[in-house]
């Protein structure tokens, strides 16, 4: 809720540690960057969206538990997921468990908010994007920093200071697009990037200029192997891209190895999660200092553009009202946008390479046929939507409708939708 300088933020979550860290340290933020704000929490959906000018939403329905059956239960049919949050069996499961969450959400924020901003964080990006855009009239819009590491990587490669030193034109999905142009100080960056690569694999490049403190995304050798072979730069993060392609995490585990591909067990995650605990209590107890460096990521900055009328250019995840034209309108795609007191603009992109359309079309039918599965409780869609899944071509059908069923069972308290599983 805003009013003038004066800003209340309103916790809605079901988790009474989370809710109450958070509150905690949003005070303590507010009290020390002498910020005119506060921090409550409410339970309940309607008080929380009342007089809600912006909502954030960072959920993550079911939890580890239910993620650890999305990553265990393909590895029994040879499908090895890195990641598991946004296409291939774990993302095709995240989604439909995640659907009716969102869209209940959705239609309390349009019923109890007068025309509240969304702002949607979570994975799978574009399904739940659309899934809020289906049932509401909401001013929606998918954030996820995967440019900003584009932006970071070409920064280090090219030893710049600044992003505003690089201009890109790029489009597809979310965790699946392309840099179909960019310029480097004003020249033309790819050319730029040749020079720079002089014949090696990007990926050699890659090693001598940047290294990823986490040790995840570090070596990029799917990167470079789709540079070299289509001709434009993906996103960066090979765990992500390396999910939408039949090449690398299927039939035997070595191939990942091959590719320097890590994966992230549930067991690695509730160790993280853990870590960031600790970090946080720390902050808490005055042990450590709050960062003085602010995050990459846009949210405040649209909020920023909306309450004092400015204007940003960022990524962001909108329906395709012809910005990359080749692609099916209504679905969700990536590109840049124009933030204003209109609302989200997206720039226009034109028409995807043939070559990279070839790769993104089949999870743009999938994801549009994931939501229409979520939101009718239609079992055959949803199986369809696998069945065309990437990552289960080495599967005979039977096999990947068993593979499906699976996945649904162990999800079904979290599926409503779909009867009689």
């Amino acid at each position: 809720m805003q009013n003038m300088s004066y800003l209340i933020y309103v916790i809605l979550d079901i988790d009474p540690e989370a809710w109450n860290k958070m509150m905690q340290l949003g005070r303590k933020l507010a009290d020390e960057r002498g910020a005119e704000a506060d921090f409550y929490y409410t339970g309940s959906p309607r008080d929380a969206y009342t007089g809600a000018d912006y909502v954030i939403i960072t959920i993550f329905t079911s939890g580890l538990d239910a993620m650890g059956h999305d990553l265990k239960i393909p590895e029994d049919y040879g499908i090895y997921q890195t990641v598991g949050d946004t296409v291939g069996p774990g993302g095709w499961a995240r989604g439909l468990r995640n659907m009716p969450v969102f869209a209940q959400m959705a239609r309390d924020i349009d019923k109890y908010s007068d025309n509240a901003i969304a702002l949607n964080y979570m994975n799978p990006m574009s399904v739940l994007t659309k899934d809020f855009c289906k049932v509401s009239g909401l001013r929606t819009v998918g954030l996820c920093h995967g440019i900003f590491e584009v932006y970071r990587l070409l920064m280090d490669i090219s030893n710049l200071k600044s992003e505003d030193e690089i201009k890109v034109c790029f489009g597809g999905i979310n965790h699946f697009f392309r840099v179909v142009d960019m310029r480097i100080k004003g020249e033309d960056g790819y050319r730029l990037l040749s020079e720079k690569m002089n014949g090696r694999p990007f990926a050699e490049l890659v090693t001598e200029v940047y290294v990823d403190g986490v040790g995840y995304h570090s070596d990029k050798w799917v990167t470079s192997e789709l540079l070299e072979f289509y001709g434009y730069l993906p996103y960066v993060a090979d765990r992500h891209i390396s999910e939408f392609l039949p090449f690398y995490l299927t039939r035997d585990i070595q191939k990942l190895e091959k590719y320097k591909l890590k994966r992230t067990p549930v067991e690695d995650r509730r160790r993280y999660k853990q870590l960031g605990m600790d970090k946080l209590n720390a902050l808490l107890a005055g042990k450590e200092k709050l960062p003085d460096k602010r995050s990459r990521e846009i949210a405040a900055d649209i909020i920023d553009s909306f309450v004092n009328k400015k204007e940003i250019i960022d990524a962001v995840n909108l329906p395709n009202t012809g910005q990359v034209s080749n692609l099916p309108r209504g679905s969700i795609a990536e590109t840049l946008g124009i933030v204003n007191s209109t609302g989200f603009n997206p720039v226009r992109v034109g028409d995807l390479p043939e070559q990279i359309l070839n790769l993104v079309m089949p999870h743009v039918i999938n994801q549009d046929m994931i939501v229409e599965a979520g939101l009718e409780g239609d079992l055959d869609k949803a199986l369809w939507a696998l069945y065309n899944d990437p990552l289960c071509s080495h599967l005979t059908l039977p096999e990947v409708k068993e593979m499906g069923i699976r996945l649904l069972k162990a999800n079904k308290q979290y599926l409503p939708q779909f009867t009689g599983l």
